[in-house]
């Protein structure tokens, strides 16, 4: 099927907003002190006290500070626009939130086992998602797509759980959980588009 040129943003439209929403919620956050962190925060004590499902998504959405957040969509921006180009806007839409629920998930595992229940917020369980896609398209193009390389793109996931772990407050399980779910999704991606030759989905 034809498929026709689209100007820049909006092949990243999906990108941008989710950009968007982040900074939104963080500036309303800013005015409106504990309340969105109290009711949006991830843990797992909520679902078994309360079954509050919904933090699965909302705590990916909030950000502590300004640091936090930049950092965040930074990173969002840069692989994200890559990413959402090569798979399509919905399938980037499901991978952004399977990433972040998947890191949510690993940090809920990681609560079980130690018996440590402290909220978490942030993006960033969805961002290592979304960079573990564009690992595996740049795989999957022999080792380069983009100008990026397999080595580089090792080298900056390895630097950045490395950091993560050197930095106090940092959520490592979810960061580990949303690579692990992204990559996991986007070879899932990789086959359907391989067994769909000539087709392109989104």
């Amino acid at each position: 099927m034809y498929r026709k040129n689209l100007p820049v943003w909006k092949e990243t439209i999906t990108t941008v907003g989710f950009i968007v929403i982040n900074i939104l919620l963080y500036v309303i956050s800013a005015f409106s002190g504990d309340l969105l962190y109290n009711e949006g925060a991830f843990s797992l004590r909520y679902l078994l006290q309360g079954q509050e499902w919904w933090r699965f998504v909302t705590s990916l959405f909030l950000h502590a500070n300004m640091d936090h957040l930049v950092g965040n969509m930074m990173m969002l921006y840069l692989a994200g626009e890559l990413v959402e180009k090569y798979v399509g806007k919905r399938k980037y839409a499901i991978l952004y939130f399977v990433s972040g629920i998947s890191g949510s998930l690993f940090y809920a595992l990681y609560e079980f086992s130690t018996g440590k229940y402290v909220d978490s917020i942030g993006a960033s369980g969805a961002v290592f998602g979304v960079i573990g896609a564009l690992f595996v398209i740049v795989v999957h193009h022999k080792g380069k797509y983009a100008g990026i390389t397999t080595g580089r793109m090792i080298f900056m996931i390895a630097y950045m759980i490395y950091m993560g772990f050197r930095t106090s407050n940092v959520n490592n399980a979810a960061h580990i959980g949303g690579l692990l779910g992204g990559v996991i999704l986007t070879v899932f991606y990789v086959l359907i588009r391989d067994g769909h030759s000539g087709r392109r989905y989104g």
